[in-house]
């Protein structure tokens, strides 16, 4: 009896141990879209650059929104800095767009992205992006 409480409690352990996974393994399954880019850069005189960009799956997308906004970060939190919100829409399978804001003092800021992606391949695809860089 000791020997098949043993033999219990090892397949327990062996059920419940933890193994790691690494973010490279990870694949994330979307509906609509098969890859969301985003860049963000900051120039030495302070103008600010995000470019945006989604590749569909071909037949499938039908309205891909992207919504843009530059932040600059006060202690704990994000403030959308003036003129740096953009929303761009369209209907096309492949889509990209840069907009460009100029910055008025050094700072933290992120460039906060949200695509969604429409489509008949299933539900909408939410992906959100954060890139911060530090303008000085």
């Amino acid at each position: 009896m000791k020997r098949f409480i043993a033999m219990v409690l090892c397949f327990v352990t062996l059920l419940t141990a933890t193994f790691p996974v690494y973010a490279s393994s990870i694949t994330t399954y979307t509906n609509n879209v098969n890859t969301t880019n985003t860049s963000f850069s900051i120039s030495s005189t302070g103008n600010a650059t995000v470019s945006n960009s989604y590749t569909g799956k071909t037949g499938l997308v039908t309205k891909g929104t992207i919504e843009t906004k530059i932040q600059k970060k006060f202690g704990l939190i994000w403030i959308t800095v003036d003129n740096g919100s953009w929303t761009d829409t369209s209907t096309a399978t492949n889509f990209s767009k840069s907009h460009s804001v100029q910055l008025s003092k050094t700072g933290t800021y992120r460039a906060h992205v949200v695509f969604t992606i429409s489509g008949t391949g299933g539900s909408d695809d939410k992906i959100t992006k954060n890139i911060e860089k530090t303008y000085s």
